[in-house]
């Protein structure tokens, strides 16, 4: 008797674990009720992050993004934006470092060392540069025009410089970073000389005559605003550290 009973008990005692067990899960199941909260995970250590090119890179090297810069050829491309792109990096402390290192991420042989080389060129010619424009003596042109003085001043310390550059840059560098500015400013400075010279010179023909008559103030104060132009840019310095 005593087992039967014991075994009638236990059953009795599962089936009330079980209706509770259940009623539980439908008090839950209806909202009446809340899971239990989830164990933190505890974080992993170390780099979680996409790993590849131009993620992990030198830390002065903001983004390889940028112009193209090789031709079909491999070669360095020699054009007015890796131009701006030199200026953008030497105007600022230590920045010849960090073109380097720029240029040596984004490119291959044989334009990693052509561009190497160029970078050292150019570094080298702007300090040049900077020694000549200190050694010019010319004043700084007057509002209402260069004298003639100024003209020749500036003439010549524009010839100078451009010989600097072929000499340092190569020619092909120089033509393609600087050739047009400086065919533009020359214009300029030849064209006020010519608004100041008399109307019986020799360099004065019937076209400038024309134009005078024509245009008259209008026609002076435009090539006086751009040899002006043409000075500041002449005199002005190398901003920026670049070394």
């Amino acid at each position: 008797m005593a087992s039967l009973f014991d075994s009638k008990a236990a059953i009795g005692l599962a089936c009330v674990v079980a209706v509770a067990v259940g009623a539980g899960s439908v008090a839950w199941l209806r909202g009446e009720g809340t899971a239990p909260a989830a164990a933190p995970t505890a974080p992993r250590a170390g780099w979680d992050g996409p790993v590849g090119p131009g993620v992990v890179a030198t830390p002065a090297v903001a983004s390889l993004d940028g112009p193209p810069l090789t031709d079909a050829a491999g070669n360095l491309r020699i054009d007015p934006a890796l131009h701006t792109l030199f200026d953008g990096y030497l105007a600022k402390p230590g920045g010849a470092a960090t073109l380097h290192a720029y240029l040596d991420q984004r490119l291959a042989p044989p334009a990693r060392k052509q561009a190497a080389d160029l970078v050292d060129a150019y570094v080298r010619y702007l300090q040049a540069d900077d020694a000549m424009r200190a050694r010019v003596r010319t004043t700084r042109p007057d509002p209402s025009g260069l004298s003639e003085q100024q003209l020749t001043d500036l003439l010549a310390w524009q010839q100078d410089r451009e010989q600097l550059r072929a000499r340092m840059l190569g020619a092909a560098v120089a033509q393609a970073w600087f050739g047009a500015d400086d065919a533009d400013c020359r214009i300029a400075l030849e064209d006020w000389r010519k608004m100041r010279a008399a109307v019986d010179s020799e360099d004065v023909d019937s076209n400038e005559l024309r134009a005078r008559r024509r245009h008259g103030a209008v026609l002076e104060q435009g090539r006086n605003e751009r040899a002006q132009a043409c000075a500041r840019r002449l005199l002005a310095g190398h901003s920026g550290e670049r070394q």
